[in-house]
């Protein structure tokens, strides 16, 4: 059994050519966290307003969230049982990636290989706002994960 990866679509955008990418990233990410169990997340393409509704809803945070990840805890110990693990949510925003890449000068690609990335890393157990050296830990993971891609985001803060 292979790595599951849910794509879910509540945008217009035509966004399938992404599936690929975060397909190539989780296994880039299983392979430098050294993960050997079969994963199953959902990514979730949503539009401006609901991606307003669900950071304000969940996050106590009024704007609209480039990406927003929800994980799973398996505080039963029900995946142990089964032959993979429901790690997550993921849901992107494509309307705010597209703005942040303008205002940053990445490419759409680019800054979908991050948010996807930074979102699987949460849903992980990463963080990157409990501490500095979290918030470093993370974003060096990221860029790993990234170059193993051939892909290269420069932060921009």
């Amino acid at each position: 059994m292979k790595d599951l990866l849910e794509f879910n679509y509540q945008t217009d955008e035509d966004l399938i050519g992404y599936e690929l990418l975060f397909n190539n990233l989780l296994k880039s990410t299983k392979e430098i966290l050294k993960i050997d169990q079969i994963l199953s997340l959902s990514v979730n393409y949503i539009d401006p307003l609901n991606s307003k509704e669900l950071n304000n809803n969940y996050r106590g945070k009024d704007y609209v969230g480039d990406v927003i990840s929800f994980p799973i805890d398996d505080d039963f110990g029900i995946y142990e049982q089964l032959g993979f693990k429901e790690i997550g949510d993921i849901f992107i925003t494509f309307d705010e990636a597209q703005r942040k890449a303008q205002k940053y000068n990445h490419s759409i690609k680019e800054e979908m290989a991050w948010l996807f990335t930074h979102g699987l890393l949460h849903i992980l157990g990463y963080d990157h706002e409990t501490s500095e050296e979290d918030e470093k830990e993370m974003f060096e993971l990221t860029n790993k994960i990234l170059e193993k891609q051939n892909l290269e985001y420069i932060m921009p803060y």
